[in-house]
């Protein structure tokens, strides 16, 4: 197991996560808006951007357990 990977990129590897979602789920709404008759939502409100939060928040913890997997695969180098 290579602990000193994850003190180290945890938080980029959550940042990089977090904002891949932000920009994905994003650019999901805003095509959703141009269509005309929209698949998620009729108008972007309150629901659509928490959605957009949560849904960025969650990308962002499954970028920190796919590291978690890539810390307990690799073998730390002395």
């Amino acid at each position: 197991m290579n602990t000193k990977l994850i003190k180290q990129k945890w938080m980029k590897y959550y940042k990089r996560g977090f904002v891949t979602g932000l920009f994905v789920l994003s650019l999901i709404c805003l095509i959703d808006q141009v269509l005309e008759s929209p698949f998620y939502f009729y108008k972007i409100d309150l629901f659509a951007l928490s959605f957009i939060l949560f849904g960025s928040v969650f990308c962002g913890i499954l970028s920190l357990l796919i590291l978690i997997i890539l810390s307990l695969v690799t073998v730390p180098k002395n």
